[in-house]
């Protein structure tokens, strides 16, 4: 979890702010990581299913992977080679990952496997560009008739069901999309922040703290408050990363 750069440039540059908060089960298993090359930023947000020491010691070690990767070879080529990394433990830990890489006068390029969410604001409104490989999510685009007579509650409870991580990371699995050069706001988050902060809470902090991405990534970990869990009545609050990208002004 860290920033790296490998060349300094008086160029106007892109602008970072990272936050993160543990949640109430330690140890932390989620990760980042920022990588610079000249007017170029790759960032990478991890997230671990469950905070066993496979896990916690793989999210450490996969976002500087998949950020100095893609840097050079693209996100693609980050994720997958990260991915073969979780072979290397007796049991391959589940964990999803998120890279952006933006440039002035580029598009955002984003990849993506399991549930980590990339969205944009555009000034007015804030999107979301990433779709979560979910079971939840699945169902809703082939689960065809069945899908529509099932209970919400039931669909919703399927979005906890990621089914796809690194250790599954190919050319098929991953996804990709391009946020067009005119967004000038990105964030990467886990689904600690996702689960926890409405759309319409994470919008309203967009538009307060446009201007200071460290400010809103801060707001934005800071409301992912938590909840008491339907079945055991105990709180529990996940641990929660962001990464939050500004251009620089055109």
């Amino acid at each position: 979890m860290a920033d790296t750069d490998t060349e300094k440039t008086t160029a106007p540059v892109v602008t970072v702010g990272v936050a993160q908060r543990p949640g109430t089960e330690p140890p932390y298993a989620d990760g980042w990581h920022v990588h610079r090359r000249g007017e170029r930023v790759s960032a990478v947000v991890v997230d671990g299913a469950g905070h066993h020491e496979v896990v916690v010691d793989y999210a450490r070690l996969a976002p500087s992977t998949v950020a100095l990767t893609g840097m050079a070879m693209g996100g693609l080529v980050g994720l997958i080679t990260a991915g073969r990394m979780a072979h290397a433990y007796e049991y391959p830990p589940h964990v999803s990952a998120a890279i952006a890489s933006v440039e002035p006068g580029l598009p955002t390029s984003v990849h993506w496997i399991g549930d980590c969410r990339v969205c944009g604001w555009d000034g007015e409104k804030l999107t979301l560009w990433s779709t979560d490989q979910t079971m939840g999510e699945w169902l809703r685009w082939n689960g065809g008739k069945t899908i529509k007579v099932l209970p919400v509650e039931v669909t919703e409870t399927q979005d906890n069901w990621a089914r796809l991580g690194l250790s599954q990371a190919t050319e098929m699995t991953c996804r990709q999309v391009e946020i067009p050069e005119d967004i000038p706001l990105v964030i990467i988050y886990s689904d600690g922040v996702s689960d926890q902060v409405t759309p319409e809470t994470a919008e309203e902090l967009c538009r307060e703290h446009a201007d200071d991405p460290q400010a809103l990534a801060d707001a934005l970990v800071a409301a992912a408050e938590g909840e008491n869990d339907k079945d055991t009545g105990e709180f529990y609050r996940d641990d929660a990363t962001v990464i939050v990208l500004r251009r620089p002004a055109a």
